[in-house]
């Protein structure tokens, strides 16, 4: 029992986001299709709505949606605790997803919708590698963790449309971008992050 509450307090951030996805989950489904009024698609549609490129992170289709995605966010950000402090995790979520989906406005010339996580969680995907690659010593991974299994299936498996490959790849794109360059400023260091929050 203390095992859990202390990865649940380590893992704040990941968490308080699955919750609030779950909750946002449970509204939309009062309004059908919420994906028309809230996704992102080719900016030629948007219409100036780029408020779209915020609220498409915190939306999900159905519930195997929001199960992938909520398993993915929770292993990856429970990886990432030795590297990031949770503001760095919100900031590399937000900005990660919100980059990816501009890129994906921008290329899609089809009225094609987007919604969900994955293009930030994508992002700390590729925010962990860079800090495995970069601080070796202190990554202790191991391939039989859970967590680490789970973002490895999450990995492969998720892209199951064109738009969800193009989504992923840009998140992807973008958190090891962000990564880079916050390591280069030394924002993030590679020491134990869950002791300076």
């Amino acid at each position: 029992m203390d095992r859990i509450r202390k990865w649940g307090c380590r893992n704040a951030v990941a968490i308080f986001l699955v919750v609030l996805f779950w909750g946002i989950f449970f509204v939309s489904q009062r309004t059908e299709n919420s994906y028309l009024y809230f996704g992102v698609t080719g900016i030629q549609y948007l219409q100036g709505e780029y408020y779209r490129f915020v609220t498409c992170l915190f939306l999900h289709y159905n519930l195997r949606h929001l199960l992938a995605n909520s398993m993915g966010l929770l292993s990856v950000g429970s990886l990432l605790v030795p590297f990031l402090r949770k503001g760095q995790t919100v900031f590399l979520f937000l900005s990660g997803g919100i980059l990816a989906e501009i890129v994906y406005s921008l290329v899609i010339s089809e009225r094609l919708y987007d919604i969900g996580a994955s293009s930030g969680i994508f992002a700390l995907i590729a925010c962990l590698l860079v800090c495995s690659l970069r601080f070796q010593r202190q990554s202790n991974l191991v391939w039989y963790r859970p967590d680490v299994i789970i973002v490895v299936v999450y990995f492969v498996f998720t892209n199951t449309s064109i738009s969800a490959f193009l989504v992923h790849t840009f998140g992807f794109a973008a958190g090891t971008l962000l990564s880079f360059v916050m390591v280069s400023a030394g924002q993030i260091t590679g020491q134990d992050a869950s002791n300076l929050r």
